[in-house]
């Protein structure tokens, strides 16, 4: 009696994980139609006909379509951002850092990143991720080099770091979200050599005395 035929094994395919590929491709899909119609015309339903998966799937890795939405933006525009490099000088690295992202925010990023932290001010989860996931990641980038100007003497021993990053990037965020002015490279480069020049001038200020703190 002949022995019975073994059932050959399912080829497999190389690559990703299915759950990987389906994930890619609706992050991928959502980021196209958030630039394509804005959060106003961002629908779970057009996400999943365009990336070919279910809406349940969707929603058991996103709870809301915020969370999806800021999530796609954040894969999208993260290599964009992280695109520049160290060289000898952190000094130049930090304007180099300030001009791409001032470059960023001036195209269509910079309506979906004002559109999504107006979605934030609604929707305390989405904006925890947007402090947590963009926010703070940009900043620690500037804090970084700006503690490597401080190690080589670019900036005069005694600046404020902490300051000096919020003196850089604040006047760029109120022209993007309030204001809406131009962030152009003549800006950009006014905004530099005045708070880099301010702190190369002010680090060697005496703070005031202590009888005199607290008044006005």
């Amino acid at each position: 009696m002949p022995a019975p035929r073994k059932r050959p094994r399912p080829k497999t395919t190389a690559g990703r994980p299915r759950s990987a590929a389906s994930r890619s491709a609706i992050l991928k899909a959502a980021y196209q139609i958030l630039r394509e119609a804005g959060f106003a015309g961002f629908t779970v339903e057009g996400v999943a006909a365009r990336a070919g998966a279910g809406k349940a799937t969707i929603y058991r890795w996103w709870q809301t379509k915020g969370m999806l939405a800021i999530e796609a933006f954040l894969v999208a525009l993260a290599p964009r951002m992280d695109a520049t490099h160290d060289t000898a000088s952190a000094i130049t690295d930090l304007r180099t850092q300030v001009h791409h992202a001032a470059g960023v925010y001036r195209g269509r990023t910079g309506q979906l990143l004002r559109e999504l932290i107006a979605l934030g001010q609604e929707d305390s989860a989405t904006s925890k991720v947007l402090r947590t996931d963009f926010v703070e990641p940009r900043r620690q980038s500037a804090l970084r080099l700006l503690r490597r100007a401080l190690q080589a003497g670019e900036l005069p021993q005694g600046t404020d770091i902490d300051v000096l990053a919020d003196a850089l990037w604040g006047p760029i965020f109120h022209r993007l979200l309030v204001s809406h002015m131009p962030i152009d490279r003549s800006f950009i480069e006014k905004l530099l050599d005045l708070v880099l020049g301010g702190a190369a001038a002010g680090a060697g200020r005496s703070k005031p005395a202590a009888d005199n703190q607290g008044l006005v």
